[in-house]
């Protein structure tokens, strides 16, 4: 062969193979690959269902809803059905009823296990009970538990408990799954201790994606308890990522708005990272309702396409409204058509209990009836509850009004470190107690709501606002169980003027010297309630437009009886009862009530 043919055969076939790696590099590139990502966040305990009213087919229903049980059974029915799946837990498991505060987190961690989480990142919440217990937590869990912002000192009791990220292999890629704690709430509201230390969220992200893309892993996960406006702030911040489960914020995303649900956003919310690729921000509301279903298709290391269902988990038990105002359970044709309407929506997810899952909580709720009169603490006199001052209970005369629902307040003052003045409702303290033993049934019955603590910046102007709303509110005919106690701050109350003229000589309390001194009305201080008046309910206006204005309180998440419960049991392990307020700290300082008749006042 001519040497001028040889090379230009040779040349010919050089080409051709170059031109076949290519292509081989190209379709490699941009294979294909989907993944599916089932999530929970901000459980808090709650292991048993609970209940939610909705509108389904334009009708106010009561809807059982939520479950572990159930999201167990989820779970298992969309993990058997795709191989490629991941579950993931982002934080606040425990902390929020009786599981907890009974079984400290025994039972969270054996329903965890019973379902199979793939990772779980640490949430604030973790950290309430302090290191030695998140330890023991962890030691309990079969799953992973990563954050990548928290570094403990060494001969910590966390130390070695926890890693920045894992690696799971999924689809036939690794894929690194990055946990994300929120620092400053942590540090402010929790209680780690003085060898945990936590660092800037995106900056320790950006530490953890170089560690991995260093191991040759490009598709990154980030498993984070920050918060739904956070995540898509962080999302902007980082390169490399692809996916961010958060927890935190109790975001429901979704479009519910025909059940009569506000939500935050789309389900998924789509953002960009700092190289411009897209991420997949998602998160699933609260307290076992419900369920993520994730779908996230790859092109090689970069998402394709996002779609998923937010699972709101539905029960069998329906309750509506007849005609004489009483609740009734719906039966026959209308409950023929209402479940027709929830098996037409996929968002709507109603199933039975996974059975292994059911038999643990029922195992732990039998043991939860006997400890019900465990003794947590004693009363050591009558603390009777009148809900406007002046008025007769048990034939005595509470010239201030209750002196119970101010203890109530007291216990969320001592439990939230934040506060400045704690304020209570009056409706939102169900009975008396009497001298001697309390237990938790006692503490649960005196509050029995599903609330939690919040907290809300107010100016002493708009304080004292509060305080003028909720008592014209009782004028106007409303809810005596408006009426306000406190502690923290104290204040005189004369009922015969009108509306803003009824509270005077406001005064708050110095949380380190005890000291009280006049409200500033240009002083900022952070108020702690239950979340049902900072939402604007029994006539607590400003609570709602404070906010509306300068932005959204925090919710803590702590459960107001289970923040009464720990009050009354850190007095007892200092050996004390719990008596009534000395008249110094009281709330009321006077009371002039109305003389009309029938105003409540």
């Amino acid at each position: 062969m001519k040497p001028r043919i040889l090379i230009g055969i040779i040349l010919l076939l050089t080409g051709v193979m170059s031109n076949a790696c290519t292509v081989a590099d190209h379709k490699a590139h941009n294979a294909r690959e989907r993944i599916k990502i089932l999530h929970i966040n901000d459980v808090h305990s709650h292991l048993e269902s609970g209940s939610i009213d909705l509108k389904i087919a334009g009708i106010d229903t009561a809807c059982e809803v939520g479950g572990m049980g159930r999201v167990a059974a989820i779970i298992a029915d969309l993990r058997a059905n795709n191989d490629n799946t991941l579950v993931l837990h982002a934080g606040d498991a425990v902390q929020g009823t009786y599981y907890y505060t009974l079984f400290n987190g025994e039972a969270d961690a054996r329903v965890m296990n019973a379902i199979g989480f793939d990772a779980m990142t640490i949430g604030n919440h973790e950290f309430d009970d302090g290191d030695e217990w998140l330890a023991g937590f962890i030691e309990r869990l079969d799953a992973p538990v990563i954050s990548a912002n928290i570094d403990v000192a060494d001969g910590n009791i966390l130390n070695g408990r926890f890693s920045p990220y894992v690696i799971k292999r999924v689809a036939g890629k690794d894929i690194g799954i990055v946990g994300i704690t929120i620092a400053a709430k942590t540090k402010a509201s929790s209680q780690p201790s003085d060898a945990v230390t936590f660092h800037d969220e995106a900056a320790s992200l950006r530490a953890a994606v170089d560690a991995l893309k260093a191991l040759g892993i490009g598709r990154i996960v980030v498993l984070s308890h920050y918060g739904y406006r956070n995540a898509i702030a962080l999302a902007g911040q980082v390169g490399d990522i692809d996916v961010i489960v958060d927890g935190d914020s109790h975001t429901l995303l979704g479009d519910f708005s025909m059940y009569g649900l506000r939500t935050d956003g789309a389900y998924p919310t789509m953002a960009s990272n700092a190289d411009g690729d897209a991420v997949c921000i998602v998160q699933a509301w609260e307290y076992s309702k419900v369920l993520g279903e994730l779908d996230v298709t790859f092109a090689g290391d970069v998402v394709d396409h996002c779609s998923g269902t937010p699972h709101l988990i539905l029960g069998d038990t329906f309750m509506r409204e007849n005609t004489g105002g009483q609740a009734d359970a719906v039966k026959g044709a209308d409950l023929s058509a209402l479940q027709a309407v929830i098996d037409q929506d996929r968002k709507l997810d109603g199933v039975a209990d996974d059975t292994a899952v059911a038999e643990i909580i029922a195992g732990y709720a039998e043991k939860m009836g006997l400890l019900a009169n465990t003794v947590i603490g004693k009363a050591g006199e009558d603390l009777l509850h009148g809900r406007v001052p002046g008025k007769i209970e048990d034939g005595v005369v509470l010239q201030r009004g209750s002196d119970i629902a101010p203890l109530v307040a007291q216990a969320f003052y001592v439990q939230d470190p934040n506060a400045d003045i704690s304020i209570q409702n009056a409706g939102g303290v169900r009975i008396s107690l009497r001298a001697g033993d309390m237990t938790y049934d006692t503490a649960y019955t005196l509050l029995p709501f599903s609330n939690t603590l919040f907290e809300i910046r107010l100016y002493g102007t708009e304080i004292r606002q509060v305080l003028e709303d909720a008592i014209e509110n009782i004028a106007q005919g409303g809810s005596t169980g408006s009426f306000p106690y406190c502690y923290g701050l104290k204040f005189d109350v004369d009922a015969t003027q009108a509306y803003g003229s009824r509270v005077s000589n406001l005064e708050v309390r110095d949380r380190t010297t005890g000291t009280y001194s006049d409200l500033g009305d240009d002083t900022m201080y952070v108020v702690v309630t239950n979340d049902y008046t900072a939402a604007g309910r029994d006539g607590y206006d400003t609570f709602a437009t404070v906010q509306e204005r300068r932005g959204r309180g925090t919710d803590t998440y702590l459960d107001y009886a289970m923040s009464f419960v720990n009050h009354v049991r850190s007095l007892t392990a200092a050996g004390k009862p719990l008596v009534k307020l000395p008249a110094a700290d009281h709330c009321i300082k006077s009371y002039i009530p109305t003389t009309a008749t029938g105003d409540n006042l």
